[in-house]
């Protein structure tokens, strides 16, 4: 049986590659509900370079710098009903968007903040580079300083983002990280057990691949680790518990009160950042740890999470 099921997981992934690279190559960005559109970055980078040449110019560029490069680690609890009474107290570390070089140095701050946590699952939710083509080469060995910084008992999981490619999968699998390509795994604690889903890139790559890795994962307390956050209504009708993703940055540059300029996102444009719910289920956004475009952030704050989950105590 393990061997049907190994051959299995490999024709569907071989499945997987060659659509996301037959996306990746021919430039075109699908989104669920049939969306469909060629990638037009070349106008919006544009602007983008006008207002960071601008920025430059005023005092305003060096305190967006310091303050994207100011990573915070913010500390979550989360408590459920239907928690398995074995993971109380389960932790998670969530990272997403690490663009690994957008910012000098950040692959030591990451490790200053993440070294000597004890957790018992690492996770990452995609883009680990700036750009959205080329070599990819260059953020391997920061990446795997990061993972030699933590070691959780169940291991790091991660999913792609829109900025990655299908190509990355096998070297961040020999970096020791399970990647989950519409894939689920279940984690065991005595009697209990958790699963965890990982779904491909819903903002430009979705197939009906990520639906069907959503309905056929088994019953009891899921996680769905998503790059964006488009899939929630998807994954709660599916009985998942958790949604963690991030693609937002929280904005990045947002007006004051956190109000943000650019979201991307044109599903779910309310779970842009933080803590937030949708029907049974819990999700959270993280703002990312690195940036994109401009390297600076206004009325956002890089982060790190720690999630760590609760069941909720009986009334009485």
């Amino acid at each position: 049986m393990d061997k049907i099921q190994t051959e299995i997981k490999k024709q569907s992934r071989q499945n997987w590659a060659k659509a996301r690279l037959f996306m990746e190559t021919n430039s075109y960005k699908y989104r669920k509900y049939g969306e469909k559109a060629l990638i037009k970055w070349s106008l919006f980078g544009f602007l983008i370079r006008i207002f960071g040449s601008f920025l430059k110019l005023t005092p305003f560029f060096k305190k967006g710098f310091e303050n994207a490069q100011n990573i915070v680690l913010n500390k979550v609890d989360l408590f459920y009903d239907d928690l398995p009474e074995e993971f109380e107290g389960y932790t998670i570390l969530h990272m997403t968007d690490l663009h690994l070089d957008s910012l000098p140095k950040i692959d030591k701050k990451i490790c200053e903040k993440i070294n000597g946590l004890k957790v018992d699952l690492c996770v990452l939710t995609g883009d680990y580079r700036e750009g959205t083509k080329g070599s990819f080469k260059n953020i391997l060995e920061p990446l795997r300083q990061i993972v030699a910084s933590i070691q959780p008992q169940d291991g790091i999981m991660a999913v792609l983002g829109n900025h990655d490619t299908c190509h990355m999968v096998e070297p961040f699998e020999k970096a020791g990280i399970t990647m989950l390509v519409n894939e689920t795994i279940d984690i065991h604690r005595g009697d209990g057990r958790i699963s965890v889903t990982g779904l491909d890139d819903p903002y430009y790559y979705y197939t009906d691949q990520s639906l069907r890795a959503l309905k056929e994962s088994s019953e009891g307390f899921k996680i769905v680790l998503v790059h964006a956050p488009s899939m929630f209504d998807l994954a709660s009708e599916n009985g998942y518990s958790l949604y963690l993703t991030g693609h937002t940055h929280g904005g990045q540059i947002c007006l004051p009160g956190g109000i943000p300029v650019i979201t991307h996102l044109r599903h779910g444009k309310k779970f842009y950042r933080g803590l937030w719910h949708y029907a049974k289920m819990t999700g959270y956004t993280g703002q990312g740890v690195g940036v994109v475009g401009i390297p600076v952030r206004f009325n956002t704050q890089s982060e790190i999470t720690v999630l760590c989950l609760h069941r909720k105590k009986e009334k009485g």
